[in-house]
């Protein structure tokens, strides 16, 4: 691959080259490192909301399904106010309690429907903190990367 060519200055190879594979390789891995820790961020930002401003309260067990060795648990979330809170469910690998069993939950007051089951101190997002820093930020990396190197091959 020749950096200088006579006439027209520097250049980083041609379209179609080393150069010019390996950045579309790059913008592709980070279009798709980016588009993966969208479920870790969204499970991230509801846990800090929750532990941020979340209320402790109680949620009724409603119903639960089996489904690939899980199950999903229905909970409804028990208002102080008296009135009847939003459905959410968990998927845990053992059954919680039965129907009409009540357990502790922390719940958003502004949506009663993003809870989670347990107190405060249960809430850990520190695992998806990192996935969503390491495969946002290096998705991002990399797509800048695979740009600039794509940029720098092509005459646009």
């Amino acid at each position: 691959m020749e950096l200088f060519t006579h006439g027209e200055g520097l250049s980083m190879g041609k379209p179609g080259g080393a150069v010019d594979l390996i950045g579309i390789i790059f913008i592709v891995l980070g279009t798709m490192g980016i588009f993966i820790q969208m479920t870790s961020f969204v499970v991230y930002r509801r846990l800090r909301i929750l532990e941020r401003v979340g209320v402790e309260g109680e949620a009724v067990v409603g119903r639960h399904d089996r489904m690939d060795g899980l199950h999903r648990i229905y909970f409804q979330v028990r208002l102080p106010e008296g009135r009847s809170g939003k459905e959410f469910y968990e998927k845990h690998l053992e059954l919680i309690g039965e129907p009409g069993a009540v357990v502790p939950v922390i719940y958003d007051r502004r949506k009663p429907g993003r809870a989670k089951t347990g107190s405060r101190a249960d809430i850990e997002y520190r695992a998806e903190r990192f996935a969503v820093y390491l495969l946002g930020g290096g998705g991002l990396t990399l797509f800048v990367a695979g740009f600039v190197m794509v940029a720098l091959v092509r005459p646009w």
